[in-house]
């Protein structure tokens, strides 16, 4: 099969859409027709906080990765798992204490409570008045989506393109790296 390789600028006919958080709806559907709109998206998703450089390097390979989606909308999968991964290391350089074989249900589950982290805590909850803390954890019996946990297991071990991409996942995962480093512990 034959790629086409060129780049629209403009996709009128067949927009790019997303399923994200929006102010006071979690899963309301994006559209977006033009290249500039589709920046300015992504862009809007890079962190705010004071994350150690590294880790704002590797979020943003993560959102280079997640804008060219614009020209196959299955790359956003890839994207996912590198946003869940960068998620993950930032969680035991935050908690030194996590052991280094620790699952990423087990620091997720840290997170949630040595941080204190609640929705309020969190933009994308605060905004869409999604539940938040509550889906990051498989095990929880409020959410009742999967946990983080098990959409990474599923982009990791399983098929990454099976389903859609994951409504709101790069919201939360920037702003739960914001919360562990707020703007005020930038160095």
């Amino acid at each position: 099969m034959l790629f086409d390789f060129s780049v629209p600028l403009f996709r009128d006919n067949n927009p790019l859409q997303i399923v994200g958080p929006g102010p006071g709806n979690p899963t309301m559907i994006r559209e977006f027709r033009d290249l500039a709109s589709w920046r300015d998206h992504v862009l809007g998703l890079r962190l705010r906080g004071g994350a150690p450089t590294i880790f704002q390097r590797k979020h943003d390979r993560v959102l280079q990765l997640l804008f060219l989606a614009w020209m196959e909308p299955s790359i956003i999968k890839l994207a996912e798992m590198g946003a869940l991964a960068t998620l993950e290391a930032t969680i035991k350089a935050r908690y030194p204490e996590a052991g280094k074989s620790w699952s990423f249900s087990k620091l997720l589950d840290h997170l949630v409570k040595q941080g204190n982290l609640v929705d309020s805590d969190l933009p994308v909850s605060r905004e869409s008045g999604c539940a938040v803390v509550s889906n990051l954890l498989s095990d929880s019996k409020i959410g009742g989506g999967p946990g983080l946990n098990q959409i990474r297991n599923r982009l990791a071990h399983g098929d990454p393109f099976e389903t859609m991409p994951w409504a709101g996942l790069f919201e939360v995962v920037r702003d739960v790296i914001d919360f562990m480093y707020p703007a005020s512990t930038k160095p």
